[in-house]
């Protein structure tokens, strides 16, 4: 049975509302068309961020022609630019107003070529570029469509999610930072909680917080009723913590470093499992059955890894071959479980130093 007491369910109805809140923010985008682009490249650019949604206010205006006036409470400004020289004057003159400017180029390197002559340097952070040569068919401006979607909600965290309501392109790149962002925490929590099952409750909660933002950024709505649904997401998610568990029973020494690679694939594998599901245009009262099969495939993932452990730490505790295994696990993992990493192999070799002084 699982104990649902141990899960925070103040926490996971306080998401809802907070997620309730960004359907209700209003997102303001002003598009800045250079008219020396071809039609082609406008639209693209204008379209993505034409919206029927409430939560969206959307300006456009053209240059060189007019004169370039920010809005009021603008959110963001997205300038799509073409030879146009005024682009890096009139992008700086945005930034000095306190307002995020993204250019996109049809033609990359005149457009900063032209900018830098003229004073004004587009940042690079800052600037997207179509790839040189080729044409902008669904391809390409598929991949556009999700490094701008990325671009927006690195620059603006506090209203991505309002962002990605407003805005359909603008969901993948959200879920896919969330399922990132979640699996590192839930990597770090394996690797640091040294209290056994103390790191469940925690990672469970994580998991169900990085559904409901996906959930949410896919337009489902979200309420405490609707919060009933997703409790049997922890089942599943529960299922995964279990194999890992009989994972740490079977290597003690370095099962810190299992709990943080699983904790960091079992997140991910929900994770994707829930993106592709609502990209496919599924709902949420089927979400259960998708993360149970998730949770399954990595559990099938840990019992290969579980294998493969017992097979070399029979073999020999201290060999250079536990130490590439626990190199892999810590790659799985990620970059914050390499200090404990380093920590177990220094255990490895006092302990075998102290055998040799004997």
């Amino acid at each position: 049975m699982i104990d649902l007491k141990s899960i925070d369910i103040k926490s996971l109805i306080t998401e809802a509302l907070d997620i309730e809140k960004a359907r209700k923010t209003v997102v303001s985008v002003q598009v800045l068309l250079d008219e020396t682009a071809s039609p082609e490249f406008q639209v693209f650019v204008r379209s993505g961020f034409s919206s029927s949604s409430v939560n969206s206010r959307l300006t456009v205006g053209y240059y060189p022609s007019q004169d370039i006036a920010v809005m009021q409470d603008t959110d963001l400004v997205v300038m799509a630019a073409g030879q146009t020289a005024d682009t890096g004057r009139i992008a700086a003159t945005i930034r000095d107003a306190g307002v995020p400017v993204l250019v996109i180029a049809e033609h990359g390197n005149k457009v900063m070529q032209s900018a830098e002559a003229a004073g004004f340097p587009l940042p690079s952070d800052a600037f997207i570029s179509l790839p040189a040569g080729q044409p902008l068919d669904e391809d390409i401006k598929g991949s556009l469509a999700d490094t701008i979607g990325s671009w927006i909600i690195a620059h603006d965290r506090g209203k991505r999610l309002a962002f990605s309501l407003a805005y359909p392109f603008v969901r993948r790149p959200l879920a896919k930072d969330a399922i990132q962002m979640t699996a590192a925490q839930n990597a770090g929590i394996g690797v640091l909680v040294f209290v056994p099952g103390a790191d469940m409750p925690v990672m469970t909660l994580n998991q169900i917080k990085m559904v409901l933002q996906i959930a949410a950024a896919y337009g489902e709505p979200l309420d405490k009723d609707r919060l009933k649904e997703i409790i049997p997401t922890l089942a599943a998610a529960f299922l995964c913590r279990d194999i890992t568990r009989k994972l740490v029973g079977l290597v003690p020494a370095v099962g810190f470093i299992i709990k943080g690679g699983m904790g960091y694939v079992g997140t991910v594998a929900i994770g994707e499992a829930t993106l592709t599901y609502f990209e496919q245009g599924g709902n949420i009262s089927g979400l259960a059955g998708v993360v149970s099969q998730a949770s399954g495939a990595a559990a099938d993932t840990a019992m290969k890894i579980r294998n493969q452990r017992a097979y070399q730490v029979a073999s020999d505790a201290a060999s250079p071959i536990v130490r590439k295994a626990a190199s892999k696990a810590v790659g799985i993992a990620g970059s914050v479980a390499e200090n404990a990493a380093r920590g177990t192999m220094n255990y490895y070799k006092n302990k075998r130093g102290k055998k040799r002084t004997k």
